[in-house]
């Protein structure tokens, strides 16, 4: 880029603002990535390369081959080695309205030496998933290595990590020659939810967005790390196609592209389509625009494609991008509003959750009043203060989330927010230990705790008590009749038909609720204590392992700590809340008062101690049903193929699972010789 000065201090002030667009733009393209820490929302960092592409076309003497605007992508980590693709993955130009969407074909017509007001082409529809773009390399139909797209020319290798997401062919049969599969990594929506709940119970940093979530999962060092993110992957395009045919044909259109990417085995996305002429493609984003709240993923947009691949190598490409495909984004409705109050509620744990009430505004097809604020680190990074005026958007097309406040109509007497330092609640002193980003009311007979642990007690997903609903808890409380889940036990029907809207024949079934509760299954009782950490699956896992109340209550933390899926973290939780004097009572007042949890599977044995397998492919019987067996002859089943797997369980169309088993060595059972080992070992059908 030029450097020299111009006499013009109008020329000069824009050059001034150019420089300063560009270091922002490469601020923001390394912190999305490079960083996987975007700072600001797609739509505002499109609006300013925009910007900044105006400026070099209106003063092209000042732009450089070093301008982001020429750049895909960013610099590949050095934590990874580098490889190189065969043929360059490159970016996508954007427009945001059907005028632009004009104007895009009527240059893609020039470029085909077409007339502008050409409108003949088909195109292919697809959806522009939000996640991180990768390439797998495969040569004679083995697959060599898959890596991310680093900056379109180097990518970081990161094979083992792809390999744990489903659906990922090892071998492509029957070809010869090299190939280059395309397709984009993504965190799912409700994955996503997990992983931030799950997070923030334990009070560590949360995930931005989905994106986010997929790009730090796949850039694990170790990959079983990855596949407990649970990533999924869509498959769109080949580079390098050598020997790709469908039907015999060689592959002519990005339709078939899609059919023959299916036809191997990869996943493929549900929502593409064949359209003909521009009205087609614009009422296919509208379509999009309309169903986005409903994907499993984030997507910020259409992508469409010339669908005759002739035409595509035709057409060709710009420095960055292809002449013959083009991103056609999704608006992101941002809308201002104002903060009203900041309330904090008090749950079952004592964890003080904010919640940021807003001023209603409609955003994409509903009223939004309030938003989330996570915790004390979560409102101090965004300055909130009451009063002021907020960006809002969904996040996702969901969830109503605060991006940032508009400093200059910030109220002159606005103070930053005081985080409270007592339980609003019950006045407790507030605690936050060191390292945790929540903060917690300590006091057990707080109120608020009283109301959530017994609300969480008789929900679905623990005691399913059924007939006592918030209303009634709030009575029960009011009136003294109840503390804790122990005295649920100890109501009688006067007590309960003396209730503002109860009876005799409501306090019967309530009553008929309580006294069948007593004997549900084991992990029900163990969930419906609110141990930190401790939800359905890891209850279920915590009775499974155990077997019995007085077992589990006997457990040591090394015995925890081996519980599949609990880890050191969770099996401390643990430990600490059935060592504690308080939850030790509650048992006990429990036992007293009649429960006698059953755990459902049968007691475990030892004929298949120490063996770990893998279930994989179609089998004759529900998998679940086969996973119970095994576990009840006192093996482990896992869902990941390792060195420590005893053996791979395969039915019919097992995947990448059959392929790692083998290439490892490891034996393989169909259903008849798992019959064979269960019988040698004396588990077979004759002896259950």
């Amino acid at each position: 880029m030029s450097q020299s000065a111009s006499s013009d201090p109008a020329a000069e002030a824009t050059q001034a603002q150019y420089r300063a667009l560009r270091a922002e733009v490469e601020r923001h393209a390394r912190a999305y990535y490079e960083l996987d820490a975007p700072e600001i929302p797609d739509d505002v960092y499109d609006r300013m390369v925009r910007e900044l592409r105006r400026l070099e076309e209106a003063h092209p003497e000042w732009v450089g081959e070093d301008t982001p605007t020429q750049r895909v992508g960013g610099a590949p980590s050095a934590a990874f080695q580098p490889v190189e693709h065969p043929t360059p993955m490159t970016s996508l130009d954007n427009v945001f309205s059907d005028e632009e969407l004009a104007e895009w074909q009527e240059k893609l017509a020039r470029a085909l030496n077409l007339p502008p007001d050409h409108d003949g082409f088909t195109y292919t529809g697809e959806l522009k998933i939000d996640g991180l773009s990768v390439n797998l390399y495969y040569v004679d139909g083995a697959l060599q290595w898959a890596a991310t797209r680093g900056n379109g020319r180097v990518g970081e290798l990161v094979t083992e990590q792809v390999l744990t997401i489903p659906g990922i062919p090892r071998t492509l049969p029957g070809l010869r020659g090299e190939l280059e599969v395309r397709g984009e990594v993504y965190l799912s929506r409700s994955d996503f939810a997990a992983y931030n709940a799950r997070a923030e119970e334990l009070g560590l940093p949360l995930l931005k967005n989905p994106r986010n979530g997929a790009a730090g999962a796949l850039r694990q060092k170790d990959p079983e790390v990855t596949r407990r993110r649970n990533l999924k992957a869509l498959f769109y395009a080949l580079g390098k196609r050598d020997g790709v045919r469908l039907g015999g044909q060689p592959v002519r259109t990005q339709a078939e592209v899609l059919a023959w990417l299916a036809a191997q085995g990869f996943p493929t996305s549900p929502y593409s389509e064949t359209l003909s002429g521009l009205r087609a493609a614009a009422d296919y984003h509208r379509r999009m625009t309309e169903q986005r709240a409903n994907f499993e993923f984030d997507a910020d947009g259409t992508v469409l494609k010339l669908d005759s691949l002739a035409l595509q190598a035709e057409a060709g490409l710009t420095s960055r991008a292809p002449r013959w495909a083009i991103a056609y984004k999704f608006p992101v409705e941002e809308v201002e509003t104002v903060l009203e109050r900041i309330t904090v509620n008090v749950g079952r744990t004592g964890k003080l959750a904010p919640l940021a009430h807003l001023s209603p505004r409609l955003i994409e097809g509903s009223t939004v009043s309030k938003a989330t604020l996570h915790n004390e680190d979560y409102i101090r990074d965004l300055d909130l203060r009451i009063g002021d005026t907020v960006v809002v958007r969904k996040a996702g097309g969901v969830i109503p989330q605060i991006l940032r406040v508009v400093l200059e109509k910030r109220p002159p007497d606005a103070v930053p927010y005081a985080f409270p330092t007592h339980c609003p609640e019950c006045g407790h002193e507030a605690v936050r230990a060191e390292g945790d980003a929540n903060t917690y009311c300590p006091n057990p007979a707080c109120p608020a705790q009283q109301f959530e642990r017994l609300r969480h007690f008789v929900s679905r997903g623990a005691m399913d008590v059924r007939g006592i609903g918030e209303k009634l808890i709030e009575q029960l409380l009011t009136a003294e009749l109840v503390r804790d889940a122990a005295d649920l036990y100890t109501l009688s029907a006067e007590q309960l038909a003396a209730l503002e809207r109860s009876g005799e024949k409501k306090a019967a079934n309530i009553l008929a609720q309580l006294e069948a509760s007593k004997t549900r299954p084991l992990w029900r009782l163990v969930n419906a204590l609110g141990i930190p950490h401790v939800g359905e699956r890891n209850a279920q896992a915590l009775a499974q392992t155990f077997g019995t109340l007085d077992a589990l209550l006997c457990a040591t933390p090394g015995s925890l700590e081996a519980v599949p899926g609990l880890g050191k973290t969770i099996a401390g939780s643990v430990t600490a809340a059935l060592a504690d004097p308080s939850m030790r009572d509650l048992i006990r007042r429990l036992r007293e008062r009649g429960l006698n949890p059953v755990e459902e599977t049968a007691p475990r044995g030892d004929a298949l101690a120490g063996l770990t397998f893998v279930l994989t492919g179609s089998l004759s019987r529900p998998r679940d049903e086969i996973k119970a067996r095994l576990e009840a002859a006192g093996a482990r089943v896992t869902s990941s193929v390792t060195k420590k797997t005893s053996y791979v369980v395969a039915g019919e169309d097992a995947g990448s699972k059959l392929d790692r088993a083998r290439e490892l060595g490891l034996p393989v059972l169909d259903e008849a010789g798992l019959e064979a080992l269960l019988a040698e070992r004396g588990e077979g059908e004759a002896q259950r």
